[in-house]
């Protein structure tokens, strides 16, 4: 190998410069490339040379916490369960095979070791027989049977949970049952001169100790005490059981007392309806009599000022009277001579003969259809034959004031006696507790204290978080700590209003059904002054929430399918069945689903108002909501004006003139009833009618407040095109059940929470106030149906509260038939016609005085002779201007 000198003289010094030399120009590009293809080189063995990221392996588990896990575990307890349990079982048979082989096996045991000795009799060989020795004879006597015990309740926590008690509380009980046991056994054989000490080496060394020490009058005295302290501490709990189970059989015999006292009423009501079924059966026949005949009579006895001064006179008519037309009359005979005679004297023209002896109808209670009619119209007698020539005149009943039927509410033992428990034990409160503690901590949140709140389905914990701590922070930690408690429903008030706290709402385990019956029968309810009362059911502080609807005015409802919201409504119905009379309520049901609402039918006379002509109360029929909603609409116009003449600010002070008698009913005032409209399934009406439904509920939320009109309406869907902002800015009372998202639940209240309720009932409820979490009152379909009943057995003559026809727009008249028809007018349409025609003269209040009718037809009438351009619109309460002439209005009802 050739060897290279270190020195070179033609190498320059490093301080010499040398011009570099001048390179062609093919050279010139060869230099410039040459850099560039080395960095390549190098940036290729740079990336090839770069060594790949190693794996990290997971740090492995620590040894105690995997021993702390399989421990408490559901394997580890049942093989410790199933080992106590038989172990329990060997030691109760050596126990009892102790007492008839102790004398045989004790010589074995003690002169031989253990495993050699010979023949053993105890059942459970030679180490059942050594455990019996020591445990019974040199140990704790027969007080040694409560290990026995101890075992079996050990084993069955284990494997089944129950009995549920502290283990630690249930040991030291335990081991105080087993020293008293053996001192008084003891005691009791001391001095006996027995094969086995019963009191065991313990019992019987003590005691002689304590007879030595304090005699045998301080060993009875401490024995006495012993055995109280063994009551106080060990049975304690058990003689709570038995009076919890001497209290559960005597609130069964009282609800089996209770249920015996409805029976007892109902066949008493029966009974009592048998009897107005048979004092109604006469004037029934003397209706179907009075409708085949052809001819009758109506007189009156006495010219009366007021009502009937206004009638036509009757005297200038004759009529026939068959001999054996009988006279029917409710009055005394003392009354009916005097109608009699009276009679003679206005119809001699008129030959009668002796009448027979009248019907009297039996009338145990005013249950006419008409009771004030008897108390007006004194005198006035009615042939059984038909009326032929006048019609009897229809006189308003009392004007509607409340007490004009006689009406009972629904008792309370229709609904089911709620059962009433406590919902969340101290455990499940004390393991919540420290859980959020921990979960909280473990974020970097510290509290300063924690308090809990038991509701019915929902516990409130309220911490109070240490200073520095942002609340936003604890508000964004619901899942985690939902995670952490394993538990749904959560739910983070952050601060609670009017306090110093940050709420968390946990359900609870083991929730509780709220009962309408305890609802009901509330202090709250039974003694609230609300107009309107809907009691909905129980806050998480277990207070009875009560709201009223006429301050609400009006109610949103709205909920996922399946949580609670059809409970809520019957809720709702219910509390206002228990406090409102017939007179004093009405309902207008509509029911796109045909099935919720079907029940009411059969309070259809005594509760619920429809339009002329329906054939239900309870609207199904999708053509028929728009018109009862624009009824409805024309009702409150009707009102404010009545409200308007009366000089009344609303329907509390109307109805309180019309009781002092302030107003005259021949004016068309008469007392209102409440009438609340409820609606299912909004969103179904909204995608079939749309507007036409939206635009007269709007209506009525933003006037129908005064006039005692509400409207309450339900949804299942509650998305912004189903709660405009029409209906949710009239609205403000709204009631959320679970839903399915946030947007949802933003919808209704305006903010985020409905989507974390538990549901079945659980809902949040604002009305203008901060939002309350109530549990709904559960009503059954079978409790709905017993009110309805009960109702309705009760007589009410009136039929469904009638509304006034509704307006029939533009389209509506078009699409009916062409040219004047009249088949669906009133039957005194023609002649009330000609009458205005004839004296110019065209007002409600008129009609209502010259053909004594109500306030509701005289405005209908009034209403059609407008359609049919006989009569001018309404100008307040000044009377209407006549249009035709008598010619022209003949052509119109001839056309």
């Amino acid at each position: 190998m050739k060897a290279y000198d270190t020195f070179n003289p033609n190498i320059p010094d490093a301080e010499e410069v040398i011009p570099a030399p001048t390179l062609p120009p093919v050279s010139e590009e060869l230099r410039q490339s040459e850099p560039k293809r080395k960095e390549k080189k190098e940036t290729v063995k740079r990336v090839v040379k770069k060594p790949e990221p190693k794996t990290k392996r997971a740090p492995a588990e620590p040894l105690v916490p995997k021993i702390k896990r399989w421990v408490g575990s559901q394997t580890t307890r049942w093989i410790l369960g199933l080992f106590l349990g038989f172990f329990a079982v060997y030691l109760g048979f050596s126990f009892l095979s102790y007492f008839t082989s102790c004398i045989k096996d004790q010589s074995e045991i003690n002169n031989t070791q253990i495993g050699l000795s010979g023949d053993i009799s105890n059942v459970g060989g030679e180490g059942g027989a050594r455990i019996a020795e020591f445990l019974i004879n040199e140990s704790f006597g027969l007080g040694s049977f409560v290990i026995v015990l101890w075992l079996v309740a050990m084993s069955l926590k284990q494997l089944v949970g129950k009995p549920r008690f502290k283990s630690v509380d249930f040991t030291i009980k335990s081991i105080v049952a087993l020293v008293t046991v053996s001192l008084i056994i003891g005691l009791l054989t001391i001095g006996f001169n027995t094969q086995v000490n019963w009191g065991g080496y313990h019992g019987r060394y003590v005691n002689e100790f304590i007879v030595h020490f304090f005699g045998w009058t301080g060993a009875i005295i401490l024995c006495m005490f012993l055995v109280g302290c063994f009551f106080v501490i060990c049975l304690r709990d058990f003689i709570n059981w038995i009076l919890r189970l001497k209290r559960a059989r005597d609130a069964r015999r009282k609800v089996e007392a209770e249920k015996r006292a409805i029976q007892r009423e109902r066949e008493r009501e029966i009974e009592e309806m048998r009897r107005y079924e048979d004092a109604d059966a006469v004037p029934d026949a003397v209706e179907e009599m009075v409708e085949s005949d052809d001819d009758a009579q109506v007189v009156f006895n006495g010219e009366e000022p007021g009502l009937y001064s206004t009638l036509p006179d009757f005297d200038d008519t004759e009529y026939s009277i068959e001999d054996d037309a009988p006279i029917v009359s409710e009055h005394s005979p003392k009354e009916q001579t005097r109608t009699e005679a009276v009679t003679e004297n206005r119809t001699s023209s008129v030959e009668t003969t002796p009448a027979p002896e009248p019907i009297v109808t039996p009338n145990p209670e005013p249950v006419d259809d008409n009771p004030d009619l008897e108390e007006e119209e004194d005198d006035m007698i009615v042939n059984v034959n038909s009326i032929s020539q006048v019609e009897t005149p229809h006189l308003p009943d009392n004007h509607g004031l409340p007490g004009a039927h006689p009406y009972k509410f629904p008792p309370f033992e229709i609904l089911r006696e709620g059962v009433v428990k406590v919902s969340v034990d101290a455990e499940e409160q004390l393991e919540n507790k420290e859980k959020i503690k921990k979960t909280l901590l473990d974020f970097g949140i510290p509290i300063l204290s924690i308090e809990a709140t038991v509701g019915p389905t929902v516990t409130l914990y309220e911490i109070v978080p240490d200073k520095g701590v942002r609340i936003a922070k604890i508000r964004n930690l619901v899942d985690d700590i939902a995670l952490s408690l394993s538990a749904e429903g959560v739910r983070i008030i952050a601060p609670i209003p009017g306090k110093g706290t940050v709420g968390i709402e946990v359900a609870n385990k083991d929730p509780q059904t709220v009962s309408m019956r305890t609802i009901i029968k509330s202090k709250a309810y039974q003694e609230t002054k609300y107009k309107l009362p809907i009691a909905m059911g129980s806050t998480i502080s277990n207070d009875v929430y009560i709201a009223d609807l006429a301050k609400m005015p009006h109610l949103l409802v709205a909920g996922a399918t399946g949580q609670g919201k059809s409970v809520g409504l019957n809720a709702i119905i219910a509390s206002l069945l228990y406090r409102k009379t017939p007179d004093e309520l009405k309902f207008v049901m509509i029911d796109p689903k045909m099935v919720e609402f079907s029940l009411y039918a059969k309070i259809e006379a005594h509760y619920l108002a429809k339009i002329p002509g329906a054939e239900d109360a309870i609207i199904t029929d999708m053509d028929k909501v728009v018109a009862t909603l624009s009824s409805l609409c024309v009702e409150m116009d009707n009102r404010y004006q009545l409200l308007k003449e009366a000089h009344a600010r609303n329907l509390i002070e109307y109805n309180d003139k019309i009781k002092a008698g302030k107003l005259n009913p021949l004016e068309g005032h008469r007392f209102f009833p409440y009438i609340v409209v409820v609606v299912d399934e909004f969103s179904d009406l909204i995608m079939t009618a749309g507007k036409e439904v939206e635009i007269p509920i709007a209506r009525l939320a933003q006037k129908a407040r005064a006039v005692g009109m509400h409207v309450i309406i339900a949804t299942q869907r509650p998305s912004t095109n189903v709660i405009t902002g029409i209906i949710k800015a009239n609205f403000p009372a709204r009631i959320a059940f679970k839903v399915s998202s946030g947007v949802d639940s933003k919808t209704i209240l305006d903010t985020t929470g409905a989507q974390q309720l538990i549901g079945r009932g659980d809902m949040l409820i604002s009305n203008s106030s901060p939002m309350v979490r109530v549990q709904c009152a559960f009503i059954d379909t079978p409790e709905v149906e017993e009110i309805c009943d009960y109702i309705a057995r009760q007589p009410y003559g009136q039929g469904a509260y009638e509304l006034p026809d509704p307006v029939v727009t533009g389209s509506e008249s078009e699409g009916g038939e062409s040219g004047n028809n009249f088949g669906d007018k009133d039957a005194l349409f023609e002649e009330v016609a000609r009458l205005i025609v004839s004296s110019n003269t065209a007002s409600t209040s008129s009609l209502q005085r010259r053909y004594s009718i109500g306030y509701n037809r005289a405005g209908k009438i009034m209403d059609q002779l407008e359609a049919a351009g006989i009569v001018g619109p309404a100008h307040g309460g000044k009377p209407r201007s006549v249009l035709v002439d008598a010619v022209t209005l003949e052509s119109i009802l001839n056309g």
